[in-house]
C-alpha cells in the first residue's frame, strides 16, 4: 500500500510533492490596501491563525483597525495597524514575502513587545527594517538584520 502510494506521487512529478509557489501579482495588487486584505489572503490568513495561538483575538483587532496602507519593498508586502480601541492597546506589523512565502509578525500590546515571528533574537530580513523602525524605532534599534 504504501510502496503504490510513493509510486503515485512519484508518477506525478515533482509539482505534487512541492507547494504551490505565491500569487505574486495578485498579492502586489494589494498595495495601497489595509492590513487586512494581506491578513485575508489564502495565503497569508491560515498561516496567520496558526502562527498567533492565543493571541488571535487581538491580531484579529488589531488587523481590523487603522493603519498604514500595505506597501511593497523587494519581494515583501507590509503594513502595519491597530485597533479601532487605540494603538496604544496593541500594534501589528504583518509583512509577507511573494518569493519564499514567509510571513512576519510583530505584535506589540500596550508598547511591550508581545509576539515575534520570527522570534526577536533571530536575524529579521534587512529589507523590511526601514519600515520596522518606522513601527517601533525602540525595537529595530535592538534587533538583527540580515541581507
Amino acid at each position: 500500500m504504501i510502496r503504490r502510494t510513493l509510486f503515485a506521487l512519484l508518477a506525478l512529478g515533482t509539482t505534487a510533492l512541492t507547494p504551490a509557489r505565491a500569487a505574486t501579482p495578485e498579492l502586489l495588487e494589494l498595495a495601497g490596501q489595509p492590513v487586512l486584505e494581506l491578513a485575508r489572503n489564502p495565503l497569508v490568513g491560515p498561516r496567520l491563525r496558526a502562527m498567533t495561538g492565543g493571541r488571535q483575538r487581538i491580531v484579529s483587532d488589531a488587523v481590523r483597525g487603522p493603519g498604514s496602507p500595505l506597501a511593497i519593498t523587494g519581494s515583501w508586502i507590509h503594513g502595519m495597524a491597530c485597533p479601532t480601541a487605540g494603538c496604544d492597546k496593541a500594534r501589528i506589523f504583518l509583512a509577507f514575502d511573494t518569493q519564499t512565502e514567509t510571513v512576519v509578525i510583530m505584535l506589540l500590546e500596550k508598547n511591550r513587545p508581545s509576539l515575534f515571528i520570527p522570534p526577536r533574537v533571530a536575524p529579521w530580513p534587512a529589507v523590511l527594517e526601514p519600515a520596522i523602525r518606522e513601527f517601533s524605532p525602540e525595537l529595530a534599534a535592538v534587533m538583527r538584520f540580515r541581507d
